[in-house]
Formats: C-alpha cells, sequence, structure tokens
C-alpha cells in the first residue's frame, strides 16, 4: 500500500486508527472477563480453604465421640469441595460450618476456635458479594461490546463505501495492486461482528486480467 498515496492514503490511515482502537477496546473487553473470573476463583479458593480444618476437626470429633450424622456431614474432602458446583459449594459450606458451630466448645480441643467459624461466615459472604456484583460487570461487558461493534461498523463502511471504490478507480493503472486489495478483503469472525460465526467473508472478486 505504500505505493498508493492521496485519497487512498488518507482511508489507510483512517482504517489503520480503527484497527487500533479495535485493539484497545477488544484489551479492555478481555481485562473485563478475566477480572471477573479471577475474583471469583480466587472466591471459591479461599472458602474451601477456610472450611476444610473445620470439617476435619468436626469429623475427628464425630469419630470420637460416636456422632454418626455429624461424621457423615463433616467427612468432606478438599477435593471433593472443589467438585462442588458453584450453585452446591456454599451450601454444602454453610451446613458444615453450622454443624461444627453447634459443638464449637468441644472442638476446642481439635484446635478450632470461633474465629475460624467466623472466618468461614466472612468467606461465604465474599463469594456472595462476587456473585451479585456479576451485573455491574455484565454491564461493563455489554457497553465495551456495543462499542466494538460500533467500531467494527465503522470499519465495514469505510471499506465498502471509500476504500472499494476507490481501488476500482485505481484498477486501470494499478492492476497488481487492485489484485492484491480483492485478495486481502478476507474478513474472518473473530466475535466482534453482530452477525456471529466463524466462516470468512469472501470481498467481490476481481475481474480476469486480459489475456
Amino acid at each position: 500500500m505504500r505505493e498508493i498515496d492521496g485519497f487512498y492514503g488518507e482511508v489507510h490511515n483512517d482504517l489503520k486508527a480503527l484497527i487500533g482502537e479495535i485493539d484497545v477496546k477488544n484489551g479492555e473487553l478481555s481485562k473485563v472477563r478475566e477480572g471477573k473470573t479471577s475474583v471469583k476463583r480466587k472466591g471459591i479458593e479461599e472458602l474451601i480453604a477456610s472450611i476444610v480444618p473445620v470439617a476435619n476437626a468436626t469429623k475427628a470429633y464425630a469419630v470420637r465421640k460416636k456422632k454418626i450424622e455429624l461424621k457423615a456431614l463433616t467427612d468432606f474432602s478438599e477435593r471433593q469441595f472443589k467438585r462442588l458446583s458453584h450453585a452446591e459449594l456454599p451450601i454444602k459450606v454453610k451446613n458444615i460450618k453450622d454443624a461444627a458451630q453447634g459443638v464449637i466448645t468441644d472442638l476446642a480441643n481439635y484446635g478450632m476456635t470461633q474465629a475460624d467459624l467466623d472466618l468461614v461466615d466472612e468467606k461465604l459472604a465474599s463469594l456472595k458479594a462476587s456473585v451479585e456484583n456479576k451485573d455491574t460487570g455484565f454491564t461493563d461487558h455489554v457497553a465495551l461490546r456495543e462499542a466494538l461493534y460500533g467500531l467494527f461498523d465503522s470499519a465495514d463502511d469505510l471499506l465498502n463505501e471509500e476504500a472499494d471504490s476507490i481501488v476500482e478507480v485505481l484498477k486501470k493503472t494499478k492492476l497488481d495492486f487492485y489484485n492484491q486489495y480483492f485478495a486481502a478483503r478476507v474478513v474472518k469472525n473473530l466475535g466482534g461482528s453482530r452477525g456471529g460465526g466463524d466462516n470468512p467473508q469472501e470481498p467481490p472478486a476481481p475481474p480476469e486480467q486480459p489475456k
């Protein structure tokens, strides 16, 4: 494209600027997605880390005191906690924490204090807050996607309404460039356009060169 100057050069520069804006917005969108996932993952990990010692201590107490139902409830490993769904995990954690609360005085001999149970409550509340905050994250996500849609539309308009027309004018004098341009006009849908799908959209084929 360096051989093309004048009016095509202006369109080319505008297109480069739009591509730069698209890259920036796409980066912001990726950060929003990663941020939401990271916060939730951290909340889950911290919740599991807080409940595992409580479950182990309560299970040991239940075995010693031959409390069969309490043992069955608290006999849960870290791996099992990690296998629970995001909906199941808080329920299981709360059930074990409540059971431990009922025998907290006896659990002192197993290294557990009220502070340990309070920590579980704190982590439960934190995880709940991170899930409820998804509405705010969703709003940010939608706004960024809409901004991307607008930029893609602007780029499409620039290509379809200006660049293609200008290149048609150059056909007579710069046939090689004309052919290269339309050969490069294959736009893959990478998730930013409204239409969806993964198939590339073929641009108009250039006319055959004179024999």
